[in-house]
C-alpha cells in the first residue's frame, strides 16, 4: 500500500472542517495548501463515502457528515487509495504461496500489512488533529 497525496488531502480536509461549519473548496484549500483541482475530485469521494455532505447556494459548501472521533486514519485512506495490498501478490493468488509450503516472504509482507493496518485503525482523525494543538 502506498499512502499517497490523495490520502494526505484527504485527512487535510478533515481538519479544515474540524470547526462543524460549511467551508467552500477555495477556504479548505487555501486553509490546507490542496491544489483545487485536487480538493474537487477527493471531496466528491469523501461525500459519496457519507464522510462530508455539500449544501448549495451562495453560502454552500462542504461540512462532515460524521464526527472525527468516529473516523479512524484507516477509513480515510481505505476512501482514496484504490488498494491497500503493500505488495502485489496479497491482492491476488500467490503462486509462490500455497497452504502445502507458504512462501516466507509472503507471510512477512502479511504480518507488516496487519501491523500497518491496525496503527492506521488506533487513532481516530480527532486525536490526531488534537495532538497537533
Amino acid at each position: 500500500m502506498l499512502i499517497t497525496r490523495r490520502s494526505d488531502y484527504a485527512l487535510r480536509i478533515c481538519r479544515a472542517l474540524k470547526d462543524g461549519k460549511t467551508h467552500n473548496v477555495r477556504e479548505i484549500c487555501e486553509a490546507e495548501d490542496i491544489p483545487k483541482a485536487f480538493a474537487y475530485k477527493i471531496i466528491r469521494e469523501m461525500e459519496q463515502n457519507g464522510v462530508v455532505k455539500s449544501e448549495r447556494g451562495n453560502k454552500g459548501g462542504y461540512y462532515l457528515n460524521k464526527k472525527l472521533s468516529d473516523l479512524t486514519v484507516y477509513d480515510i485512506v481505505e476512501i482514496t487509495e484504490e488498494d491497500l495490498a503493500i505488495v502485489h501478490c496479497m491482492k491476488e493468488e500467490c503462486e509462490r504461496n500455497t497452504n502445502d509450503l507458504p512462501c516466507k516472504m509472503h507471510v512477512e509482507m502479511e504480518r507488516i500489512q496487519q501491523v500497518m493496518e491496525k496503527e492506521l485503525k488506533s487513532k481516530t482523525i480527532s486525536e490526531v488533529i488534537e495532538s497537533e494543538d
